[in-house]
């Protein structure tokens, strides 16, 4: 063989290779797949209080009932008692009579009244849609936690509860991603508020995954987390946004 070819064969060695790391080169500039995101719909402001066993503005304590008892009629959780307590300018909850007006609107009236929605409409409208989405199957969570053996951390979970709650989940993501910015008529971000709603979500997408506690200790968590967070909404608002 005469020499000039044998020189060709590693010229042409190294071209493959140098072919192959401009192709590796120009893949690691190409954009990753995003991952999947649900896109948030309006619910109408009607359908925001699902759970609701009453919806009047205002409840005459009866015998017997309580913050939280009232909290569960209203807002589908005794967690939101806290929400009932601020609004209401209570000092302690024990020294509430039988006989005394609550005034229990729906959340949307309270955040807008306590000034929230003034600053944070939009991210409002998507936490109360992504609570009422939730809502709608925390029934369904509850059964499905109590089918099959006890020592079972995984359930089957049905698309459409699936899919709602990764919604929900995802209306939480870009709320939250909003609240953090900041807006016009604020000092800080709400970081307590935020830090709940995280909270939410995270558990909302590993219930969607079939990860359930046996006590439906982790599905109680989200509603009570969505309670703390517009807890810390009002606060907010009344802070100065500070």
């Amino acid at each position: 063989m005469k020499r000039s070819s044998l020189l060709l064969i590693p010229i042409a060695g190294l071209l493959v290779v140098a072919g192959i790391l401009i192709a590796r080169r120009t893949s690691w500039f190409q954009p990753r797949t995003q991952a999947q995101r649900y896109l948030h719909y309006h619910l109408a402001s009607s359908d925001w209080e699902p759970t609701a066993k009453f919806t009047d503005a205002s409840r005459t304590l009866r015998e017997g009932e309580t913050l939280a008892s009232i909290a569960r009629l209203r807002y589908g959780h005794q967690n939101y008692s806290n929400v009932i307590k601020l609004y209401n300018h209570i000092e302690n909850v024990d020294a509430v009579p039988a006989g005394a007006t609550l005034r229990v609107p729906d959340i949307s009236t309270i955040l807008t009244e306590e000034g929230f929605a003034k600053v944070a409409r939009p991210e409002m409208e998507m936490i109360l849609c992504s609570r009422a989405k939730y809502d709608k199957v925390v029934g369904q969570l509850w059964t499905l936690s109590r089918e099959g053996p006890l020592h079972e951390r995984v359930v089957t979970i049905p698309q459409k509860i699936k899919q709602e709650l990764l919604e929900a989940a995802d209306d939480l993501q870009q709320a939250t991603e909003s609240l953090k910015r900041n807006k016009p008529g604020t000092t800080r971000p709400p970081a307590k508020m935020i830090g709940q709603l995280e909270s939410a979500m995270n558990g909302m997408r590993q219930l969607a995954e079939g990860t359930i506690d046996d006590n439906g200790y982790d599905i109680d968590m989200v509603q009570q987390r969505y309670g703390l967070a517009l807890s810390y909404a009002i606060i907010w608002a009344r802070e100065g946004f500070n």
